[in-house]
């Protein structure tokens, strides 16, 4: 993504997620599938603004943080000054330590758009994972959200926080190229005052949709075999979460 993750709109999207998203559920869901696999060590690629750090931190022997945005980790750090964040491109990153979960949340695998990127990410995963671990993410599934956004090129979400109210305008195509499902995304941000939209900003991005198939075959090169597909109701997109192990 590109504006979004800037320091005009890094706020924007923090507010308006806490409206989107029940951060306690989402720690509970994904907490629960590490405690199951007895985890107690936890990486998450793509934090963000720290949401799902305090209770990791609180309830697990570690947890570290990692993003690619300086605004996003300013946020983060400021939400939980105790917790550990780093920066870091989950295309490359290099850890120094394994851990027994690795988590890529808020279906962050979107915005790996060719088969490289995503393999690369794998890769990543793979030298940082415990012998024994286990790989949580989520993706959006192509077989429903592509022909959902062929029926609705435009969508509007309100989310409400800290008595703001904010309302975002999307525009999706589906550029669907060869085999891949490549969605195009324009968003509008406003602040509603007194009843009126007032413009924030906008953002523009391609990101990636993926059939089980594909999710699987990817995984398989890299050497993971999916242990779970979980369907997963979002706000806004039809999900999958995949927990992996090693083969």
């Amino acid at each position: 993504m590109t504006d979004l993750y800037n320091n005009k709109l890094s706020s924007t999207y923090d507010n308006m997620y806490q409206g989107f998203i029940d951060y306690t559920l989402e720690y509970n869901f994904y907490a629960g599938i590490c405690s199951r696999y007895r985890s107690s060590t936890i990486l998450e690629i793509a934090c963000g603004t720290g949401n799902l750090a305090k209770p990791f931190s609180q309830n697990f022997k570690s947890y570290t943080g990692l993003d690619v945005s300086d605004s996003m980790l300013d946020i983060a750090k400021k939400r939980y000054p105790m917790g550990t964040f780093i920066k870091g491109d989950m295309r490359s990153f290099k850890s120094t330590t394994l851990y027994d979960s690795i988590l890529i949340t808020g279906r962050s695998t979107s915005y790996l758009i060719s088969d490289a990127d995503l393999l690369n990410t794998f890769g990543v995963i793979t030298n940082a994972l415990e012998t024994s671990g286990v790989f949580i993410f989520d993706f959006i599934d192509a077989d429903r959200f592509a022909p959902f956004v062929d029926k609705n090129k435009y969508v509007t979400h309100k989310s409400e926080y800290n008595e703001k109210q904010y309302f975002r305008k999307s525009e999706w195509v589906n550029k669907k190229v060869t085999n891949i499902n490549l969605i195009h995304w324009k968003a509008d941000y406003y602040q509603i005052k007194q009843g009126k939209n007032v413009f924030i900003g906008n953002d523009t991005s391609t990101f990636r949709c993926f059939s089980k198939i594909e999710i699987g075959q990817l995984l398989s090169k890299k050497g993971f075999k999916i242990l779970e597909l979980i369907d997963r109701k979002t706000y806004a997109f039809d999900t999958y979460v995949a927990v992996c192990k090693k083969l």
